[in-house]
């Protein structure tokens, strides 16, 4: 692996350049040699190492797993989370590496010094969970040529690998399935515009209601992160103020976090589920099971997933080389008690 000397030398800049262009300080450096020195840092195969300038990179077989935000107790509260960490730990032990965590959000303010300080040289790697796709910390590390694999986001950078579920074909099942169970008058329930697999979802949804020849009231389609500041009432007042004549019947939602805390809402407002609208989502969490209705889902192979992106990463690391790939696994419907079958009075609205 190449040296910080290595990386000038093949610049024609001094080291302190270099520096200056790792710690993200963009003033003390023009564009164009900013340019220069991350292709050849990413040409070199550099990383700085993990104490001294001095000292030649060497591998610490450990992989980083970057996650936006974490909230209190985060294995317990967020089983995306802790089933796709079962899957990295269990895969990085089994090959001998270690895993470190990082989260993004405490990577505030001044993000070139944040990566500087918390992740140079300390992994060999890093798995991306659910990135937003303007992430500033991500964009700077690809540019740096950290060997990435995104997990729960389809890769929009080049040469990154991805590892999800195929989310258009599973929003598209979810549809298909209240389609054969009566319902016309669909709506879907995103998470934003940030979010890939969210984006994604809705295009599924999207495909299938065009197949069955079917139109959604524009209000009918909703962000989560729009409505955020009052959600998930907020989420209930949006469905009063459609027309009832164009009220859905059933909604997609695009995870099952955001359909159970809808749910709930509905319920506490009278509107009663299945029998006033129906609901279908995707993940199959511990929400979905205990949610009251229990939720109609579709099952995400977390573990899988996460055994799979380390695999990915662990190759990269090795052959820098290697051509990005895009896994996507399916899905398995879980049928619970969110969904009523409609009769066809329900159904015309009459």
């Amino acid at each position: 692996m190449a040296t910080i000397r290595e990386v000038a030398r093949a610049c024609e800049v001094s080291t302190a350049t270099v520096s200056h262009v790792l710690n993200g300080r963009f003033g003390r450096v023009s564009e164009e040699t900013r340019r220069k020195v991350l292709a050849k840092m990413r040409e070199l195969g550099y990383r700085p190492p993990p104490m001294e300038d001095r000292q030649k990179a060497i591998s610490t077989r450990n992989l980083g797993l970057m996650a936006e935000d974490l909230s209190y107790s985060p294995i317990f509260t967020n089983a995306y989370f802790g089933y796709v960490l079962d899957g990295i730990l269990e895969a990085a032990g089994l090959n001998g590496w270690s895993t470190t965590v990082f989260i993004q959000r405490m990577w505030h303010q001044d993000i070139g010094q944040a990566i500087r300080r918390n992740y140079d040289g300390r992994c060999d790697g890093l798995l991306l969970l659910a990135p937003l796709d303007d992430s500033e910390a991500v964009n700077l590390l690809h540019q740096r040529g950290v060997p990435m694999v995104m997990i729960g986001s389809t890769s929009w950078l080049k040469g990154v690998s991805s590892v999800d579920i195929d989310n258009r074909t599973t929003a598209a099942a979810a549809v298909t399935y209240l389609v054969d169970r009566g319902h016309r008058r669909i709506g879907y329930i995103a998470q934003g515009n940030r979010t890939i697999s969210s984006q994604e979802r809705e295009l599924g949804y999207r495909d299938a209601m065009s197949a069955a020849g079917l139109t959604p009231a524009p209000e009918s389609v909703f962000s989560r992160w729009d409505l955020r500041d009052e959600w998930p009432n907020s989420a209930v007042e949006r469905f009063k103020a459609i027309q009832e004549k164009d009220r859905p019947t059933a909604f997609v939602c695009w995870n099952d976090l955001t359909a159970s805390q809808v749910v709930d809402a509905f319920q506490v407002a009278g509107i009663v589920v299945p029998r006033d609208v129906s609901f279908i989502s995707i993940d199959d969490s511990p929400e979905a099971a205990n949610s009251v209705p229990s939720l109609t889902t579709f099952r995400q192979p977390l573990q899988l997933i996460g055994k799979r992106s380390v695999e990915l990463l662990i190759d990269h690391v090795r052959d820098g080389n290697r051509f990005a790939e895009t896994v996507r696994f399916s899905t398995q419907l879980i049928e619970r008690e969110s969904v009523a079958t409609l009769t066809t009075k329900r159904v015309s609205g009459s």
